[in-house]
C-alpha cells in the first residue's frame, strides 16, 4: 500500500495515435471511438479513479476486444506501458505493501471497464495481489471500494500494522488498522486491507519475522546486538527502524515497517523487554528456550 506519482503519459494522444496508426493490427477500427474514449480518461481523471465514480465507456464488443489485446500486447505507440513495468517491477507493491511489484494491472478491471485497457492512469504495478481480488471494485457497505495508489492521498499515511497477541515463540499473529473508524476513507481503507492485503502471505511474513526476533533478535532488528537500558530505549529504537524502513522503501505500508510497528504495542513492548533483559540471557542470545 503505497502512494505513487501518476504516470506523466499524454493518453488521449496515445489512443488517437493508436487509432490512426496503419502499421497496428486494430486499423481503421479504433478511430470512431476516439471522442468517446478520450472524454472517458477526462472523466475518469476527474473522478479520482473512484469506482463508485468512475462513469463505464460504451464500446462494441470487438473495439473491448481490441483495446485488451494492445494492453496484452502493446504497439510502439503504447510503450509507456511496457515502460511502467520494467521501472517498477522491483519496487515495494502498492496495492498491499509486499517487497515487490513485478507486474503491472488495472485498477478498474479490464474486463468490465475495456475503455482503460490502455489507460495509463487505471494501470498500477502490483504483484499477485491484485490478481486474487478478481474483478471486485465495490463492496456492499458505502464509501467500500479498493484504493488507487495514483489518487488516494491516504496511501501516504500509516494505515497498517502487524498485532501480536498471546507471546511466546508462536504468537497469535494478525493485521490491524492504525485508523480509525471516523477517518473520512475508513470504510475504502478497511475494504482495501479486507480484500487485498489479507489475502496475500502478510500474516505469514510477519510470522517469520517474530521467529527471528525470538531465535536471534538482531535478524530482524539489527539495533537489537545491544540490549536495551530500559523500555523508553527499546522504544526508541524499534521508532528509529521504522523511520529507516520506511525511507528505505518508499512508504509507511510496507510489510517490514508494518512488522515493526506491530512491535511498538505496549504489551509486546514490555514483553520485550524482559526477555531481553532477562537475567544469564547473552547480548545475541534467543528471547525464549
Amino acid at each position: 500500500m503505497n502512494k505513487l506519482p501518476p504516470p506523466d503519459i499524454d493518453d488521449a494522444a496515445a489512443f488517437a495515435a493508436l487509432a490512426n496508426n496503419p502499421r497496428v493490427g486494430s486499423f481503421p477500427r479504433l478511430q470512431g471511438s476516439v471522442p468517446v474514449v478520450t472524454a472517458g480518461y477526462a472523466q475518469y481523471q476527474d473522478a479520482a479513479g473512484n469506482g463508485f465514480a468512475v462513469a463505464r465507456v460504451p464500446l462494441d464488443a470487438e473495439v473491448e476486444t481490441l483495446l485488451r489485446a494492445h494492453y496484452q500486447k502493446p504497439p510502439t505507440v503504447l510503450k509507456y506501458i511496457n515502460d511502467i513495468r520494467l521501472e517498477s517491477e522491483h519496487r515495494v507493491c502498492p496495492m498491499c505493501g509486499s517487497l515487490h511489484s513485478g507486474t503491472l494491472d488495472h485498477l478498474l478491471p479490464k474486463e468490465d471497464y475495456a475503455a482503460f485497457a490502455v489507460f495509463s492512469l487505471n494501470l498500477v504495478p502490483a504483484c499477485k495481489c491484485n490478481t486474487r481480488r478478481g474483478r471486485i471494485l465495490l463492496g456492499n457497505a458505502p464509501d467500500e471500494r479498493i484504493l488507487h495508489p495514483y489518487f488516494d492521498d491516504c496511501l501516504s499515511d500509516r494505515l497498517i500494522a502487524a498485532r501480536f497477541d498471546d507471546l511466546g515463540a508462536i504468537p497469535r499473529v494478525s493485521l490491524q488498522l492504525c485508523v480509525f473508524p471516523g477517518h473520512a476513507q475508513y470504510q475504502a481503507i478497511s475494504f482495501h486491507k479486507r480484500l487485498i492485503v489479507e489475502r496475500t502471505a502478510i500474516l505469514r511474513h510477519f510470522a517469520d519475522g517474530w521467529t527471528r526476533l525470538c531465535q536471534r533478535p538482531r535478524l530482524a532488528i539489527r539495533a537489537l546486538a545491544n540490549i536495551p537500558t530500559g523500555p523508553e530505549q527499546l522504544q526508541a529504537t524499534l521508532v528509529d527502524e521504522v523511520e529507516l524502513l520506511d525511507q528505505e522503501h518508499g512508504g509507511k505500508n510496507n510489510w517490514n515497517s508494518a512488522f515493526v510497528m506491530g512491535l511498538l504495542d505496549p504489551h509486546v513492548i514490555d514483553w520485550l523487554y524482559e526477555r531481553l533483559t532477562a537475567p544469564g540471557r547473552a547480548a545475541d542470545g534467543p528471547l525464549v528456550a
